[in-house]
């Protein structure tokens, strides 16, 4: 009888501590700005919080960077459109390097610009090239052999996605997380990351193809990253839910959060069809050797839905701190407005959940503070500051 009854009282007891553990999370919210932009963007796809307290924003729907001083309420234009000096053609991400320097990633130009303390463009840096494949003209591989920057550390070192093509232009099942030290300079893999099925389909050939990329049906589960500034990177599970940090290249596994699925109805499907009329498809050409070009077009297919959501979904839902957290935004059904955000701390444990208030989203962290973009009736954002919680 004891032998009997013992595991079931070990399940009992471990169910129990499960539970605790889920309901003893500290939660809060955000609760009112300490200073909001008195001007409006398009789309705040990044920021960068500077020594002086201004921040940089990039806006890639208008094709603009500013220069914000939330005190002050002012807002100047850096840099300007174009292929020259001090110029870009579609800014996208902005990433603080020592010096108190920032790069932003021209993603239309394939370079960064290097931006000053004060706000002013300085020296471009070229975007690596990855190499040929042997055998091949290269395809898709090549074209998209190194991604969007996803983040950068305190070293100043760059960290990018692989290309989700083999070098024969199939889409791949894994991709590695790659890291590029520009002062030695060096690549070297710091971990991988599994991809979707049909996540990136590409056709063509002869310089012209096509590529689909985040194909499949919409809330798949599918895995994201990001980096700490102690360069190490959190890879986020959605089955089972869990954050693996990757310490020099060691993966360390922090426990599985207990998730019940979201099922999506029809309001879901008409939530997200409205917000995707919203969005511009990415058009562009980028011209090679000998006046040549090869254009490049990213698709989306009609919409198919899965039955549930998974905890998070889109690369923008995982945002690491410098100092090491992890906030993930999590799903929710349509008649849920206010977003809310599980925080891991270094071990991959769940430590607490904030709320945001309604039509809002994180967009970055500073020392001690955290951003926010706030989206009124007209769609129009506002950038926030409040402390970090």
């Amino acid at each position: 009888m004891r032998q009997t009854r013992f595991p079931v009282f070990a399940g009992v007891l471990a169910a129990l501590a499960v539970a605790s553990s889920a309901q003893g999370q500290a939660k809060s919210s955000l609760g009112k700005p300490d200073a909001e932009s008195a001007e409006t963007f398009t789309r705040v796809a990044g920021i960068r919080e500077l020594a002086s307290g201004k921040v940089l924003v990039v806006d890639p729907s208008d094709k603009v960077v500013q220069l914000v001083d939330l005190a002050g309420g002012t807002m100047t234009k850096v840099g300007r459109e174009g292929q020259g000096p001090g110029e870009y053609g579609l800014p996208f991400v902005l990433l603080g390097i020592p010096g108190e320097q920032t790069l932003l990633y021209d993603i239309a130009g394939r370079r960064f610009l290097t931006i000053g303390q004060d706000g002013k463009p300085g020296p471009i840096l070229e975007m690596p090239r990855p190499p040929v494949p042997q055998g091949g003209a290269g395809g898709p591989v090549v074209a998209f052999g190194l991604t969007i920057p996803r983040g950068v550390d305190a070293q100043g070192r760059i960290y990018f996605e692989g290309s989700p093509f083999t070098p024969t232009g199939a889409s791949a099942d894994s991709v590695p997380i790659m890291r590029w030290d520009r002062v030695k300079p060096v690549f070297d893999t710091v971990g991988y990351l599994t991809l979707p099925k049909g996540n990136a389909v590409s056709s063509g050939g002869g310089g012209r193809f096509t590529v689909r990329i985040g194909g499949g049906k919409v809330y798949a589960p599918a895995e994201a990253w990001d980096v700490a500034g102690d360069g190490r990177v959190a890879r986020l599970l959605p089955s089972p839910y869990r954050v693996i940090w990757f310490d020099k290249g060691k993966p360390m596994p922090g426990p599985v959060q207990p998730y019940s699925p979201i099922k999506v109805t029809q309001a879901e499907k008409d939530q997200y069809t409205e917000n995707l009329k919203k969005q511009k498809p990415i058009v562009m050409s980028i011209g090679g050797g000998g006046g040549g070009g090869t254009s490049q077009q990213v698709t989306q297919p009609p919409p198919e839905f899965e039955e549930t959501m998974p905890p998070f979904t889109g690369r923008g839902a995982v945002l690491a701190t410098p100092d090491g957290e992890v906030w993930v935004l999590r799903t929710r059904s349509a008649g849920n407005k206010i977003p809310s955000y599980d925080v891991f701390d270094k071990t991959g444990t769940l430590v607490k959940q904030v709320s945001l208030n309604p039509n809002s989203r994180v967009v970055g962290f500073g020392k001690g503070t955290v951003y926010v973009a706030r989206s009124d009736e007209d769609d129009l954002q506002y950038l926030q500051r409040y402390k970090r919680p």
